[in-house]
């Protein structure tokens, strides 16, 4: 029996140890192929171009961004003038390493294991990259960490901010980590939704050094920009991305994406509709704020009943970092590189026997619905009809019944 049970595990390591050089070759052929192209990442070499030109910031129609978020693009566009494939590989090694620490940060914090970014045995306390609590989360997790790189995009930089916001905040380390977090909304608008949770939360001092960061940003803009350039360069883009800003096609994965398809006229995608109301624009975003708002209350309800509950405040972070592609008027695919450190503490305690297997299907459907394996027409179908939304809200509405015990 013994050598039978051996044998197993032995396999079990094998397996891993299989996975995890088949996520090194899909990665490596990812960077190679991404080098040369120009993804959103052009978006923002554009950006900083036509700042440090004086030109018009949102004459291309991929600057959607905050005037903010063209000022901190400046250095990208010099050093694209230096070298385009290099700039590139740099910034798909930096996505690399960084989503690695963000494993390593998490493991950490929510266990009692330390992740070591190696192969090599392991020790007392320590788990290698061989290890199924890296592993398993890992390849949850690549299908959308494979869209992020592929669009040579930001959103895995963000997340980690985000959480050394959370870190230094556990420090009480107020301070920087409001500037942080006003840095990150200042660039990306989306992690605005920390900012209510932590007021939800009375953390009242990272919430007045946020505000203040907010005020420095801007004062930044004034001052580059000149204060009427500013003022309209931020009326410009609240018009134009906020109020008008409406992304009904079946690449915004967001709730709003989805309740735009089954509320209004509007088309996701050519040849294929699902509404069953036909609302004005203004009628469609009142309903989608009615159901966010119950969804909302749900959170909040849960959040203050587990407050006592050890790590209570760093998971409920966690959680709150899981809805924000759901919860984000746009939400491209890669947004839910969000939903990685939850994936991960779903891993760890479904290991320590404390949830049922379920969990996983939510998350495979994620993983296979991609165009690699059901092709791209038929992937593009399913995501219209809301397969990563409803997915990644089961995941976060589990994570807060399940999750949040001691």
């Amino acid at each position: 029996m013994k050598s039978i049970i051996k044998n197993i595990n032995s396999d079990k390591i094998l397996l891993f140890k299989i996975a995890f050089y088949a996520c090194i070759i899909i990665i490596t052929g990812e960077i190679l192929r991404d080098i040369f192209r120009e993804g959103d990442f052009g978006g923002y070499i554009s950006a900083g171009k036509l700042v440090w030109n004086n030109l018009p910031i949102y004459s291309d129609f991929r600057n959607t961004w905050p005037p903010f978020f063209s000022i901190v693009c400046i250095p990208l566009y010099w050093l694209n003038e230096v070298s385009f494939v290099g700039l590139r590989f740099i910034w798909l090694i930096a996505i690399v390493w960084t989503n690695l620490l963000i494993f390593k940060w998490i493991i950490s914090y929510f266990t009692p294991y330390q992740l070591v970014l190696n192969i090599k045995q392991e020790e007392n306390g320590e788990i290698n990259l061989f290890n199924p609590l890296f592993i398993l989360p890992f390849i949850y997790s690549l299908r959308i960490f494979l869209e992020e790189l592929s669009n040579l995009q930001i959103n895995v930089f963000i997340l980690a901010l985000s959480l050394v916001t959370l870190n230094l905040i556990i420090q009480k380390r107020d301070f920087l980590a409001g500037l942080i977090l006003a840095f990150i909304i200042s660039i990306k608008v989306y992690p605005i939704i920390l900012l209510g949770f932590l007021i939800f939360k009375k953390k009242f001092k990272p919430v007045m050094f946020t505000i203040l960061g907010l005020g420095l940003t801007t004062l930044i803009v004034f001052l580059f920009f000149g204060l009427n350039t500013g003022i309209e360069l931020i009326k410009e883009w609240n018009n134009t991305q906020v109020i008008h800003g409406l992304k009904c096609e079946h690449m915004n994965q967001s709730i709003w994406g989805w309740m735009c398809g089954l509320t209004t006229n509007h088309i996701r995608m050519e040849n294929l509709s699902y509404n069953i109301l036909q609302l004005t624009d203004i009628e469609y975003k009142i309903t989608t704020l009615f159901l966010i708002t119950i969804l909302g209350l749900y959170v909040a309800y849960r959040f203050y009943t587990t407050r006592k509950i050890h790590q209570s405040f760093a998971k409920q972070f966690i959680i709150t970092l899981s809805l924000i592609p759901i919860l984000s008027p746009v939400a491209w695919k890669y947004y839910y590189v969000f939903l990685t450190p939850l994936i991960i503490l779903l891993i760890y305690n479904y290991r320590r026997k404390l949830l049922k297997p379920w969990f996983h299907i939510p998350i495979i459907f994620i993983s296979l619905t991609s165009e690699l394996f059901i092709g791209h027409h038929l992937s593009d179908i399913i995501e219209t009809f809301g397969i990563i939304t409803f997915c990644s809200i089961t995941l976060s509405i589990y994570s807060l019944e399940k999750t949040l015990k001691d």
